[in-house]
């Protein structure tokens, strides 16, 4: 079988460009510390950590804008004050007759994008749901069970009663497909249809797993916007294809990150090495040539027999040498490079959330659909299995509702909409820009709220939290959570038989542990925040209705009512099913 070799460690935390100082003159790539002193400075000052800021957005808000250049303080609170449009942006009237195909349809965001659009624009004429199912009862079935009776819809239902069903058959239309075939993966005859009756194509289809193998994290999210924009050329009324991407696909750039498009052979280690010599060559990022290497490993490997492993490490290696952090966040860069490259005379709008969580207020606070992004930390901490973090514990940590990210959707689609001029438009949805949120903050609530209510273990006792711990090596926090498993079980009164058995139990949750941190390490440490100025000049396009509306405005967050009031108790009525964590 063919030997991969690590080229690079895992989720180092060294600047990309120091993994080619073997190659290069070190001089180019000495890091500039004043920079990062004070980088780290306006971090602490922008995360507000004081208790008597926690709960005043506005005071967050001007904090944070007095450590980036040339953004002043009157530009950030304008958005705020200034008198908005009688006439706004027109979201619902754009809405009205307009046939949307949506991928990924019974996706988290996805479903609470659709119900919103049934709620707040019922003159939409037909929402085209591509379901991957072996047929169409099966599609039929998934709708059903999975859209139509789902809990997130019962508002709905309340404002149509008896004819709530009818209603919802009237607009959503199951459609069996697979994003990463031709044609969607559809029939030719559904396929033509849909081509000639289709306005809005919403693209919400993507694996989302920080660590998948490359190949199939390449599949979904390269080729399956390539086989995207191959069919939205067919569509004959296009008017607008959005796209959502993340804002981590920025990858390891630090500082203040603005809104721009990617194009097919950026690179962020070609953003750092360049910036301190311009005459330094780096291979081209292309994402026929990722593909074609993937291909020519696997014909190369005769044996599925760690396969797998191999393609896990191939992704992650191929993300650190490109300056990303994960495999996740360096494909969904490269299909925002596929679509840019693809697009010809075809609208773009690609929203990128950051950490996308449960609903703030619609269609009622709290829903939420499987354990997202902060979740799993968040319930391990608080069924004692994680005392400790590797990570910074004034690193922001970018949340953002989903229902802001659903409103931000509608808004923007209604705006590029209109205008259908052929470019690139890119929107951060993100929150720590206008209201900055902490790691510390985040499990400092965590403990407010497991010390109130707390978890009941397998013995029915209730679990006792502590504050929590913060390490930045490996190392310090594997021999922690040792300690601390030896302090709980009292190693000491054990006979040798059962002190073996102990340790082999305890090594195996540390490295477990180990695991699950190395994995949440790249945004435990992050360094930088996103610019949410698209979203700011959204904003001040939208009426006072629509701003009531469409509520896109996260300085309005209260991050420990949040936590502790909408976002802990959401996860634990819609995922948790009566209190038992997932495996």
């Amino acid at each position: 079988m063919l030997r991969f070799k690590n080229i690079f460690p895992l989720y180092t935390r060294e600047l990309p460009t120091k993994l080619f100082s073997e190659n290069h003159d070190s001089t180019i790539f000495k890091y500039n510390i004043s920079s990062l002193e004070n980088h780290k400075k306006a971090r602490k000052r922008f995360c507000c950590m004081k208790s008597e800021n926690l709960g005043n957005p506005q005071k967050c808000l001007l904090k944070a804008v007095t450590d980036v250049e040339a953004i002043t303080m009157e530009e950030n609170i304008e958005v705020l004050n200034t008198p908005k449009s009688s006439d706004g942006i027109g979201i619902v009237d754009f809405f009205g007759g307009k046939n949307v195909l949506v991928t990924g349809a019974t996706g988290f965001l996805a479903k609470a994008l659709v119900e919103k659009m049934l709620r707040t624009t019922p003159k939409i004429n037909k929402i085209y749901l591509l379901i991957r199912a072996k047929d169409k009862g099966v599609a039929f079935d998934r709708l059903t069970s999975e859209i139509i009776e789902s809990k997130l819809f019962k508002g709905l239902e309340e404002i149509h009663g008896e004819y709530y069903k009818p209603f919802m058959l009237s607009k959503l239309v199951p459609v069996v497909g697979n994003i990463h075939e031709p044609n969607l993966g559809m029939d030719i005859i559904t396929a033509h249809q849909i081509a000639e009756e289709t306005d809005l194509i919403v693209d919400s289809a993507a694996n989302t797993t920080f660590d998948e193998r490359y190949d199939i994290a390449l599949e979904a999210n390269v080729n399956g916007p390539c086989q995207l924009m191959m069919f939205a050329k067919k569509c004959k009324k296009l008017k607008l294809l959005m796209h959502y991407s993340t804002a981590y696909a920025n990858g390891e750039r630090e500082g203040l990150i603005l809104e721009m498009p990617f194009t097919m052979g950026e690179s962020i280690t070609k953003e750092k090495i360049t910036s301190f010599s311009p005459f330094t060559k780096f291979p081209s990022l292309h994402a026929m040539s990722e593909m074609d290497l993937v291909s020519k490993l696997k014909n190369a490997i005769t044996t599925n027999n760690g396969l797998e492993q191999i393609m896990k490490d191939l992704g992650i290696e191929r993300a650190k040498l490109y300056g990303w952090q994960d495999t996740y966040s360096f494909t969904k860069a490269i299909g925002e490079m596929m679509i840019d490259s693809m697009r010809e005379e075809i609208p773009i709008l690609i929203l990128r959330p950051s950490m996308i969580a449960s609903s703030f207020k619609e269609p009622f606070p709290g829903w939420i659909q499987g354990f997202r992004v902060i979740d799993p930390s968040v319930f391990l901490y608080g069924k004692g299995d994680l005392p400790a973090f590797l990570g910074d514990p004034d690193c922001l940590v970018d949340v953002v509702p989903v229902d802001l990210v659903v409103n931000a959707t509608m808004a923007a689609i209604a705006k590029h909409g209109y205008l259908q001029s052929p470019e690139v438009n890119v929107y951060h949805v993100a929150s720590t820009f206008v209201n900055p949120f902490s790691l510390y903050q985040l499990f400092n609530y965590c403990y407010e709220y497991f010390t109130s209510f707390p978890l009941v273990n397998s013995k029915g006792d209730k679990v006792e939290v502590k504050e929590m711990k913060y390490f930045d090596k490996i190392s310090d926090f594997s021999n922690y959570i040792w300690e601390e498993l030896s302090r709980q079980h009292n190693v000491q009164d054990l006979t040798e038989k059962e002190l073996l058995k102990t340790q082999m139990r305890f090594k195996r949750k540390v490295e477990y542990l180990k695991h699950f941190c190395k994995l949440y390490e790249p945004y435990a440490f992050y360094k930088g925040w996103f610019h949410v100025g698209n979203m700011r000049n959204l904003m001040e396009e939208m009426s006072e209705e629509e701003r009531i509306s469409f509520e896109i405005d996260a300085s309005k967050i209260n991050w420990r009512d949040y936590l502790t009031e909408i976002h802990i108790p959401g996860v634990k009525e819609h995922v948790l099913k009566g209190g038992r964590l997932p495996s």
